[in-house]
């Protein structure tokens, strides 16, 4: 099959046999300027953990009617009691290996740290909360 070829005029031209045939005519183009195939990235992690300190309050059910007296009450409990901190690990000593040309399918439970791997991977999860 002969590479595809399109012409360098115009975007429309560019894009005429998709996004796919576009990133390859112009990586084909980039290797041929730089003289070298374009450098690929392998990404290794070991032993990541991640885990935060979380403040727990009193579970309300909504059960209940919302009454002058409720509301007094909750409100009091609030401001009254001293917050509880429980120290949550989100990411538990993760190891792994993502191959560059390879797709990776990252599966879990809701809250089992999907999103946080994801985070930290790509490096928009945050150091410290301020």
């Amino acid at each position: 099959m002969e590479p595809f070829k399109p012409d360098d005029t115009s975007a429309k031209a560019l894009m005429a046999n998709g996004s796919q045939a576009f990133n390859d005519h112009l990586a084909s183009k980039i290797q041929a300027g730089l003289g070298r195939p374009l450098p690929q990235m392998e990404v290794r992690v070991k032993n990541l953990s991640v885990s935060a300190d979380v403040v727990v309050g009193q579970h309300e059910d909504g059960r209940e009617l919302p009454t002058l007296t409720h509301t007094i009450k909750t409100a009091a409990l609030k401001l009254s009691s001293s917050k509880h901190v429980v120290h949550k690990t989100i990411v538990r000593n993760f190891s792994g290996v993502f191959e560059p040309g390879t797709i990776t399918l990252v599966l879990g439970q809701p809250s089992s740290g999907k999103s946080s791997l994801m985070k930290v991977l790509s490096g928009r999860f945050p150091q410290e909360k301020r």
